[in-house]
């Protein structure tokens, strides 16, 4: 009788939503052939989930808690995070650390057991941004390398994030991105009286979008043209922009990527913004946003307002899908950056050729040969240096 791997797979998220969940389910997809259950925590079951409900979140107070008596600087307690792994039992725990899945998997590996980690944010850049978890850093500075060193097998969302750990935690560890089969064939024709602007999900810092929507306006003022900013999703730092510029802004609210690709290929240009400043270095040097994803499959030229050793302008100046705006301020250098996309066409090889090294099979295989415990080093790597 052939073994049957028992993985369970385990995310402080639910598997309905948000970014993550999207590409957790795109390699779930291609995993046909392992027995793998998905365990989740919120704040109520999520009806029609493909995973079972183990329960609330911790709060700020429980998880700071954790993290202590984990490390001894602090009193602390970690019956949660034990009463939470109790109710999984597998052969190999696929954990996605974000939150609470950096104790889980910190206990499991205490316990003993196999853990593959996913990392889809390094923690120590996306809780920066945070002033609840400001004080958590000393707890996870102990926590997280000894995790990295103790795991199985690593994934990380993006080249950068692989090479950062490689070089400082020295472990072992490949990129995976998203998962995308192929790209659709679209058929859209664009409207020359308008500029049209697609954008979605969330935007990190309002400022930068200000000062393009500015830039917007004299281009589209130049070119006799209507400004249109298509909007897909929700974000606070975009609202009171667009509650100031009412007459330009179409919001669509949350839209299935099926209904929202067409309408962002309508668009002349996709935009997306990485912040500025040295206090997230870090974040915008290892993750990668998942509407990247998206707009590659809708095929328009993305302009990408980030600093240019982000991992979002890696991706459009090696693949040569759009412009890198490097000003965060300059609206005459936003102005042009975004006047030079809007004539040239970019073959649809570029976006292809994007998705075979981000989001390809390859990738997926990967992965699956790391859950099996079989040799997954010998796969192909890329990078921005290539």
């Amino acid at each position: 009788m052939e073994f049957s791997l028992r993985i369970a797979l385990f995310t402080s998220f639910s598997p309905e939503i948000g970014g993550g969940s999207v590409q957790l389910r795109s390699h779930l997809e291609q995993l046909k052939g392992l027995e793998i259950q998905w365990y989740y925590l919120s704040e109520n079951p999520v009806p029609g989930s493909r995973g079972q409900r183990l329960g609330e979140p911790l709060t700020a107070k429980q998880f700071l808690s954790d993290l202590a008596g984990r490390t001894g600087f602090l009193p602390g307690s970690k019956a949660r995070i034990k009463g939470l792994v109790e109710q999984m039992d597998a052969d190999l725990y696929w954990i996605v650390g974000h939150y609470e899945g950096i104790s889980v998997a910190a206990e499991l590996c205490d316990q003993g057991k196999k853990v593959h980690l996913t990392v889809h944010d390094d923690p120590f850049g996306t809780w920066i941004r945070s002033e609840r978890y400001t004080a958590f850093r000393p707890l996870l500075l102990k926590t997280f390398p000894k995790l990295l060193r103790s795991a199985a097998s690593i994934d990380v969302t993006s080249w950068g994030m692989r090479n950062l750990y490689r070089q400082k935690y020295g472990v072992k560890c490949f990129a995976l991105y998203r998962h995308i089969a192929e790209l659709p064939m679209l058929n859209v024709a664009l409207d020359r009286s308008q500029l049209r602007i697609g954008h979605i999900g969330t935007l990190y810092q309002a400022e930068p979008f200000r000062r393009f929507v500015s830039a917007c306006k004299k281009i589209a003022d130049q070119k006799k043209r209507r400004l249109r900013i298509i909007r897909v999703g929700a974000s606070s730092e975009m609202d009171p922009v667009a509650a100031q510029h009412p007459e330009i802004f179409e919001s669509y609210g949350d839209l299935g990527e099926a209904d929202a690709i067409p309408l962002l290929a309508s668009c002349d240009i996709l935009y997306s913004m990485y912040p500025t400043g040295k206090k997230y270095q870090v974040f915008r040097r290892t993750s990668l946003p998942i509407k990247v994803s998206t707009y590659l499959q809708a095929q328009r030229p993305i302009l990408a307002h980030a600093p240019r050793d982000s991992t979002l302008a890696c991706v459009v100046g090696k693949y040569k899908i759009g412009q890198v705006c490097g000003s965060g301020d300059n609206e005459q250098e936003i102005a042009g950056d975004l006047d030079g996309l809007l004539e040239p066409s970019i073959p649809r090889a570029n976006y292809e050729h994007a998705r075979h090294e981000l989001m390809g099979s390859t990738q997926v295989q990967q992965l699956g040969a790391a859950l099996r415990g079989e040799d997954w080093e010998h796969f192909p790597e890329f990078d921005c240096r290539d």
